[in-house]
């Protein structure tokens, strides 16, 4: 099992604000492909494949950096993280279903 060392409070803020920094961009990054991919009226897959990534990257820096389960065992990680796979590639199924009967 790894251990870290304990943070200060300077390094804790930092490393709190570096991610809210990634969660905002993410959320710009997310909102375009959505604007972009959707000038027709309906989303394009490719908008949906990026925000869908990015909401995975989003959600492993809101398990990793405000849940600190960077510091959990790898099995925690791998079962979080299979989760949230699950849940994403269930959302994509569920696109392909609506663009398949429309």
């Amino acid at each position: 099992m790894m251990t870290f060392p304990l943070e200060d409070g300077q390094a804790w803020g930092r490393r709190l604000i570096r991610a809210w920094t990634v969660l905002a961009l993410l959320t710009v990054v997310s909102v375009a492909a959505a604007v972009a991919g959707g000038l027709h009226g309906r989303s394009s897959l490719l908008a949906v494949l990026v925000a869908l990534a990015a909401s995975f990257i989003k959600a492993r820096q809101v398990l990793d950096h405000f849940l600190d389960l960077r510091r959990a065992g790898s099995g925690w990680r791998t079962v979080f993280t299979a989760l949230l796979l699950v849940i994403l590639v269930g959302c994509l199924a569920l696109y392909a279903v609506a663009e398949w009967r429309v």
